[in-house]
């Protein structure tokens, strides 16, 4: 009996710190790394006219939304022993917001992958911005009406917050995460994926403007591999969430290596939505020079036009404009490799 419980704290304890330390590491960094990427997207106008670019920034939001709100009270809960969501209404809203924003996310970046393949076939009129924001609105509204089912029929009225209805308890286990949550997005994703990625090897033969060609191949390398990167991640949490929801009457020492396995993959799951930035870094080389490029030259440039600007009230030529237009290049070949790369 106590070679048991000592198992079980043994397995609660290791539960509680990757809570703190895997679960802070994935919240700091992926807040971070979301922000410079909303930073990067809209301040280049290659970004800024570019629906695939559009939608990665609307993914990028709305990953810090779920960072900042779900993954932040999963630390508090599972790391601090301070489970807020023993209150009532806590639950519902967390587990609303989350659910809201894990399948915009999701939809957002399968539209992400089908633009890119269609943006460089001959229907390639569909690829645009108006489309693309009624599109984001249109998933917003639908996905916020879906999950007011989770709303009433998840509550901690017996002190865990937990599906308390049968029937969605088992909707959820056959339809809500295998299918919405896994299936489905990531079948998509995986398609559109192969063909964009084999649509951006035809384009070098093809006679295209060289700042477009390199755009579309840089965004087509980001996208394809952070699809990868969020099919790795997410089917772990889907196949054992799904396998907890038809577990019953399990053991102390089960539960614990249950909650220890489930705090892991739900984790990694969480790395879904903070691992994009560092992706895109890994990936591509002009991502990583527009990011050297807006942090240490636009910014600062800011900074100092503004100086200038309260110092001796005159206004100064934009860098932003430099870059956008590409009207006025500085000399040396930095900005040159960044437009034609």
């Amino acid at each position: 009996m106590d070679t048991s419980n000592s198992i079980e704290d043994a397995l609660n304890f290791a539960s509680q710190e990757i809570s703190i330390y895997f679960g802070l590491s994935v919240l700091l960094l992926g807040v971070i790394g979301g922000i410079l990427n909303l930073i990067i997207f809209t301040t280049l106008k290659t970004f800024r006219e570019t629906t695939c670019a559009f939608y990665l920034t609307v993914v990028s939001s709305i990953n810090i939304g779920q960072l900042i709100i779900s993954l932040f009270i999963r630390i508090l809960s599972d790391g601090f022993n301070t489970d807020i969501r023993k209150i009532s209404w806590v639950c519902k809203i967390h587990i609303y917001m989350a659910s809201v924003f894990a399948l915009i996310s999701m939809t957002v970046m399968c539209f992400a992958t089908i633009d890119q393949y269609i943006s460089m076939t001959k229907y390639r009129r569909f690829s645009n911005l108006q489309l693309a924001h009624y599109g984001v609105i249109s998933t917003c509204f639908i996905w916020s009406i879906y999950t007011i089912s989770f709303l009433i029929f998840w509550d901690s009225s017996s002190g865990v917050c937990t599906i308390n209805n049968l029937s969605f308890s088992i909707y959820s286990s056959r339809f809500h995460f295998p299918i919405l949550l896994g299936f489905l997005p990531i079948s998509i994703m995986i398609t559109f994926s192969i063909l964009a990625f084999h649509s951006a090897r035809t384009l070098i033969s093809r006679q295209m403007n060289i700042v477009r060609l390199s755009r579309d191949r840089q965004l087509t390398a980001m996208t394809l591999v952070h699809v990868m990167f969020i099919i790795i991640t997410t089917i772990p949490y889907v196949v054992f969430f799904v396998y907890l929801l038809n577990q019953h009457n399990t053991g102390p020492e089960q539960t614990a290596r249950n909650n220890l396995i489930f705090t892991i993959v739900l984790l990694i799951s969480y790395s879904t939505y903070s691992g994009s930035f560092y992706i895109y870094c890994c990936v591509s080389e002009r991502f990583r020079r527009q990011l050297v490029y807006v942090l240490m030259k636009v910014c600062i440039n800011r900074w100092q036009q503004w100086i200038n600007n309260r110092n001796h009230n005159r206004i100064m030529p934009s860098m932003e404009m430099i870059l956008d237009t590409h009207a006025i290049r500085p000399r040396g070949t930095f900005l040159e490799s960044i437009s034609v790369r």
